[in-house]
């Protein structure tokens, strides 16, 4: 197994708050092919004892491939927080020269840059996702103890479901019931609602219990998810989402018409 070099990176983090925002551990593994990171992620998890996402990246024509794991060696289908260590690692060492890099997972594409902008060191751009209003489900004020007023699927039945709030209070009090949860969907659960400041974006909060993540601290991914549910509202060209977990998040994002983008401060932990 060739790891070159292996380092913590820390991701959505506010400057001002100590221990925000979520850390992963990037090995940057050029001698090994794509289709070998998942085999060689579980070995080094196996090893590792710690709570950090790993995330293993490699380079094939050019073209780099980041997969994200969890500490129990697990893939992570979309992981945004793995995706924004990964090219702050690439864009600083290995594409110092690059003004976009892409790259590529199981499951997603997407490219990377020097944020241009204050509060924000890394930008990426995906594809722009498909929120679908729904009613709300039954389970749902069940689950969180609170009142929930609209809902929308993304994806696949294992893929998201968000559910607004009345406002930013609310979401913080929200009361997850992990084993109801559990039992009544396979959707990762993305809570949110506006701002309290109605200009400054949203908040949220992310429960997945159903994988082994109860509450996220920094989730980029959902951030993505509610690009475009948010941005048709609030009609801003970027806007601040600011994730209520224990240590919290920060991020900025951007919805256009195909396109959404992730905005974060990144840095070596």
């Amino acid at each position: 197994m060739a790891v070159t070099k292996s380092q913590l990176v820390s991701c959505m983090h506010n400057a001002l708050v100590s221990d925000s925002g979520g850390l992963a551990m990037v090995h940057w593994m050029p001698d090994v092919a794509a289709v070998e990171l998942d085999a060689v992620a579980a070995t080094i998890q196996a090893s590792a004892h710690n709570d950090d996402t790993l995330v293993c990246v490699t380079s094939e024509s050019g073209h780099y491939i980041a997969e994200s794991y969890s500490p129990a060696g697990e893939p992570i289908q979309f992981c945004g927080h793995g995706a924004l260590a990964a090219a702050w690692v690439v864009m600083n060492e290995h594409a110092p020269d690059e003004s976009v890099v892409s790259f590529s997972s199981h499951r997603h594409k997407w490219t990377a840059r020097r944020a241009d902008f204050d509060a924000a060191d890394v930008a990426l751009t995906y594809a722009r996702p498909e929120p679908l209003e729904c009613p709300v489900p039954d389970f749902a004020e069940a689950c969180l103890g609170g009142i929930v007023i609209k809902a929308a699927k993304v994806g696949a039945d294992t893929d998201y479901l968000i559910l607004e709030l009345a406002d930013a209070a609310a979401v913080k009090s929200a009361r997850p019931d992990a084993a109801a949860i559990c039992a009544a969907t396979q959707r990762a659960l993305i809570v949110t609602a506006r701002a309290q400041e109605l200009s400054s974006g949203c908040v949220f909060r992310y429960f997945a219990p159903q994988y082994g993540d109860p509450e996220d601290a920094a989730t980029g991914s959902a951030a993505v998810q509610l690009a475009a549910y948010w941005g048709p509202d609030l009609k801003m060209p970027r806007f601040k989402a600011q994730q209520l977990s224990l240590q919290g998040a920060t991020m900025q994002l951007t919805c256009q018409s195909e396109m959404v983008e992730l905005a974060a401060r990144v840095g070596y932990g």
